[in-house]
């Protein structure tokens, strides 16, 4: 009977964190690349289920931008993350794929490609036309201010960076790993 409460409490948990909703209520600062522990925490929670942003712009820039930032400070030797080697290929897939879906060249690095997500969830928040375009206008988003906001609208599936999600925040609490570069 003990065994029985155990596992169903324990199931029960689960259950918990699997549903949470998506949390952005760190803002930018999420966003820096010096904040690698706080964006892989929160990289289950917020990129797990990218299908969550559909008709939401602002959100699937920010989940976007918290990934790449969470890159961007996993490839700093000054981060002690530790990622098993074996993940590394899986983590560039994600980015290939998720760069694929915006139009954004894999030449660029993590850290502009946040930045540039990050400048832009403002006005896809406001949604001021003038200020969305401005913010995807930046030349990174090489399919234009319109296309790029109808695909940050409408993003697919993204497997591999929703199967990685979860491998990343169990690293966030780790130390001492194999740094990406």
């Amino acid at each position: 009977m003990r065994r029985r409460t155990v596992l169903g409490l324990g199931l029960l948990a689960l259950g918990a964190c699997a549903s949470q909703p998506p949390d952005f209520s760190y803002g930018g600062a999420g966003f820096q690349i010096d904040n690698v522990r706080l964006n892989l925490a929160y990289a289950e929670r917020n990129f797990g289920d990218m299908s969550l942003y559909r008709g939401k712009p602002a959100e699937a820039a920010a989940a976007i931008a918290q990934f790449e930032a969470a890159v961007a400070g996993m490839r700093n030797p000054a981060t002690s993350i530790a990622l098993p080697m074996r993940y590394g290929s899986q983590v560039a897939a994600a980015v290939r794929e998720e760069r694929d879906a915006l139009g954004i060249p894999l030449d660029v690095l993590p850290g502009t490609v946040a930045q540039a997500l990050a400048n832009a969830v403002g006005p896809l928040q406001s949604g001021d036309q003038a200020a969305i375009t401005r913010a995807l206008s930046n030349p990174i988003f090489t399919l234009g201010p319109q296309e790029t906001y109808q695909r940050l609208s409408n993003l697919p599936r993204m497997w591999t960076l929703e199967s990685i999600a979860p491998i990343l925040t169990r690293a966030a609490g780790s130390e001492s790993g194999v740094v990406l570069r």
